[in-house]
């Protein structure tokens, strides 16, 4: 039997296609993990949750993740020392029915008695920090295994 560079070639591409499609598979099957343990941990308005998406980065290259700004500091927690955006908490709080002000305005709009509330908070964030979920890594600890598998019987069908 002979083997042509093009033939090589050609294997190798299919190679790739497969493995990348098999990742994307695994992609979304830890989408879904994330936002299912995320609807769990700490539902608020399920905007992280929702931002939760997959793609392939390059060839053998999954990743999962978000964009959302607030999302490393849910993951990794928030060290003492500084503030944090004040117009943030004012949804939070709102949400959370701490102050009577609405979700949609800004620090600035605020009523001076809804304004101390979002200060005492804020300080208190800045004083002791923000203590990380772990979310992301714990998911992908606990699915690993699984993740590992389903790639391997994607291949093992093509």
């Amino acid at each position: 039997m002979k083997y042509t560079v093009e033939g090589v070639d050609k294997f190798i591409k299919q190679v790739k296609m497969d493995a990348n499609k098999a990742l994307l598979y695994c992609g979304e099957y830890l989408q879904g993990k994330l936002r299912e343990q995320l609807s769990i941990d700490s539902y608020d308005t399920g905007a992280l949750a929702r931002s939760v998406t997959y793609r392939l980065v390059e060839d053998g290259v999954v990743e999962v993740g978000t964009n959302l700004e607030y999302a490393a500091i849910r993951e990794y927690g928030r060290k003492p020392g500084r503030f944090p955006n004040l117009d943030a908490l004012v949804g939070w709080s709102a949400r959370h029915g701490m102050i009577e002000g609405g979700a949609t305005q800004r620090y600035d709009e605020l009523h001076y008695k809804d304004k101390g509330v979002i200060f005492l908070v804020a300080r208190a964030i800045a004083r002791r920090g923000i203590q990380g979920k772990h979310t992301f890594e714990n998911v992908y600890e606990q699915e690993k295994d699984n993740v590992v598998k389903l790639f391997n019987d994607i291949m093992a069908r093509k």
